[in-house]
């Protein structure tokens, strides 16, 4: 159900030399009611007047602080921009959001196996997906397929990486489109990689998020090269 909050910044750290990581709690201490893969629409006071923007959640529900929620910001540098703005703003400061919004979640399909496709911060509802799942010590499956420019992108690249080794059933790929020369993973865009993550004939529920170009990219992939039902795709964008 969608309620107003105001809701106020615990704190703000870099993921990434354009994206910032913002804590966010509830202003009254209230529990916020989420499901792993919403978003929240923010109202964000710029020199511009008050600029509304949808932010996913990059956060599974945590009953020890179910106040509290994340999301990443990449810096967008123009005049007005809400994103400067939320770049700028200190720890204390108060803003209103309404939400939960969004139907993209695993919540009819926790049993299924499941790879995650995501560009830039269009991975930060997968994360609260994958979040939310490795909790549990037994699932199906999971497989995020990230697409970064650099290395210098990859947002949570070392907690990605710890659950990959914690979580048998969790693992974790990373393709660059602008590798350095030494660079050992893959190489390229996310859809070009699709055949080979799924050769062996398996057919995990896909969850993509991302610009829409990828997005499209990947599901034109899936369902022409790979035979998959576009039921068992399942895709946000977020330009």
């Amino acid at each position: 159900m969608s309620e107003r909050h105001t809701v106020e910044l615990v704190r703000s750290e870099p993921l990434s030399p354009t994206v910032k990581l913002l804590v966010w709690r509830d202003g009254e201490g209230r529990q916020l009611s989420f499901v792993a893969g919403q978003w929240f629409n923010f109202d964000v006071p710029t020199p511009a007047g008050v600029v509304r923007r949808a932010y996913s959640i990059a956060s599974a529900p945590n009953a020890e602080r179910p106040d509290q929620f994340e999301i990443a910001v990449t810096r967008v540098p123009e005049i007005g921009n809400a994103s400067l703005a939320l770049h700028e703003l200190a720890s204390g400061m108060r803003l209103t959001i309404d939400g939960p919004h969004g139907f993209f979640t695993r919540e009819q399909a926790l049993h299924l196996p499941a790879l995650f496709v995501g560009t830039g911060t269009g991975v930060c509802p997968l994360r609260a997906m994958i979040q939310d799942e490795l909790r549990e010590p037994s699932g199906p499956p999971l497989r995020l397929l990230f697409g970064c420019r650099t290395e210098a992108d990859i947002l949570w690249k070392d907690q990605l990486r710890t659950w990959a080794a914690a979580h048998p059933r969790f693992a974790f790929d990373v393709t660059l489109s602008r590798p350095p020369a030494d660079f050992t993973g893959l190489r390229g865009y996310v859809q070009h990689h699709l055949p080979a993550l799924l050769a062996r004939g398996e057919r995990p529920q896909i969850y993509v998020c991302g610009l829409t170009k990828m997005v499209s990219e990947v599901r034109r992939v899936a369902k022409e090269q790979l035979g998959y039902d576009r039921r068992a795709i399942h895709s946000e964008r977020y330009d």
